[in-house]
């Protein structure tokens, strides 16, 4: 069986999105599955670290290849467009040429790309699959407009897929709303590479202890800034240990904003922005600190998702402070395998770190616990055997 993936991100390194496609195409190889990942447009922006230099090659087995023929962004608007339709192009032609596909898997949404590929599906004779990780449009800000339009896409977009895979419950439900009666849709959990985070011996990258926080820091998906307030109620109580923040809010006036409140509270010298970490420096950052946190606050976007980093955060067997919202507390209890906040609430969040940070021994063995849920529940391994003999079932039906 082959299955041809397409996404509008970066490949084989990026950030949550990256992650779950990279860990599933992972696990579908390793499943014998042959997976061919295709790049439809340049995702290494001027003036930041290039994550991804290659346009085409193979990662843990994967075949990918970047259809616009480099992963640097043109530098003029034309250019840009260029790139992008010269995307769309190759990767038909790649799908023609290629050895026989059974299916394609489409991480993207943008209605033109859909519409193309529903045509190629068709042409072809493939199964067309979308994934889902949260709910569509939750992050815009949208005009009166903007309001039709995503009611006209949530009506019909979703009716081109022959199935869907969702992270989460909710997801499930809202999207059977959506699909066609007979269109297949299967619940494939957040997915981790365990193994990267097991009987890590890099040497810590930041001296000292450290809580650690790492993901996008745009917006407040993941409440950083609640984190950021939080430490700071409990910094003048535990004066050996940092807070570590990894990762960046590109293009974005983010970062400043949180630079601008660690120094409000005095903690200039004491929250470390990290900038971006490359895939392979990230294991040692986590699992080299005393305490990983995540103040996701509740909104639509947690409701429906569940972060990524939570499972590689679990999978280093370090002790976890993470809120209660959306899915978290399905999987995790207090106390046992992590230790689960109420949301929206520096003060509660605190209480967690403070207690984590007071009581080490009883910390790592619920830390301990929490690798195993991971495993049981989260490891790529497990879930890519369920998805592949879903995509059995479609070929076949």
């Amino acid at each position: 069986m082959t299955v041809f993936a397409v996404t509008d991100g970066p490949f084989p390194v990026g950030m949550a999105a990256t992650n779950r496609m990279v860990s599933i195409a992972r696990g579908l190889v390793e499943k014998n599955i042959r997976v061919k990942v295709t790049c439809l447009l340049p995702t290494e922006k001027p003036g930041q670290p290039v994550m991804n230099p290659e346009a085409k090659g193979s990662f843990h087995g994967v075949e990918f290849e970047y259809a616009c023929g480099s992963t640097f962004r043109g530098e003029t608007f034309l250019k840009r467009r260029w790139m992008r339709i010269r995307g769309l192009l190759r990767s038909a032609a790649i799908l023609r040429d290629s050895e026989k596909n059974d299916a394609i898997i489409l991480y993207l949404s943008s209605p033109v790309f859909i519409l193309a590929y529903y045509i190629l599906s068709r042409v072809f004779g493939l199964v067309l699959i979308q994934e889902k990780s949260e709910y569509p449009f939750v992050l815009q800000k949208k005009s009166p407009i903007g309001k039709l339009y995503a009611r006209f896409y949530t009506s019909n977009i979703y009716r081109f897929f022959d199935a869907i895979i969702v992270m989460t419950k909710p997801l499930e439900a809202y999207f059977n709303t959506k699909k066609r009666r007979n269109a297949g849709i299967i619940h494939i959990p957040m997915t981790v590479e365990s193994s990267r985070f097991i009987n890590i011996t890099q040497k810590s990258p930041q001296p000292g202890k450290y809580i650690a926080y790492c993901g996008y820091l745009g917006g407040n998906k993941d409440g950083v800034p609640i984190l950021i307030r939080s430490y700071g109620f409990i910094a003048d109580k535990f004066t050996d240990v940092n807070l570590v923040i990894i990762g960046d809010s590109q293009g974005t006036s983010d970062l400043e904003q949180l630079r601008e409140a660690a120094k409000s509270l005095n903690l200039k010298d004491r929250v470390i922005f990290t900038g971006r970490v490359s895939r392979d420096e990230m294991p040692a950052y986590l699992c080299n600190a005393s305490v990983l946190a995540l103040a996701r606050p509740s909104s639509l976007q947690s409701e429906g998702g569940f972060p990524t980093k939570l499972g590689e955060y679990l999978s280093t067997g370090n002790p976890v402070v993470v809120t209660k919202v959306g899915e978290i507390p399905s999987y995790l209890n207090d106390g046992h395998d992590a230790f689960l906040s109420e949301p929206d609430s520096p003060e509660a969040f605190a209480e967690k770190l403070e207690y984590v940070l007071s009581n080490p021994e009883t910390a790592k063995a619920v830390g301990l616990r929490g690798r195993e849920t991971a495993i049981r529940n989260f490891d790529y391994q497990v879930q890519s055997g369920r998805l592949a003999d879903f995509l059995y079932k479609l070929r076949d039906r």
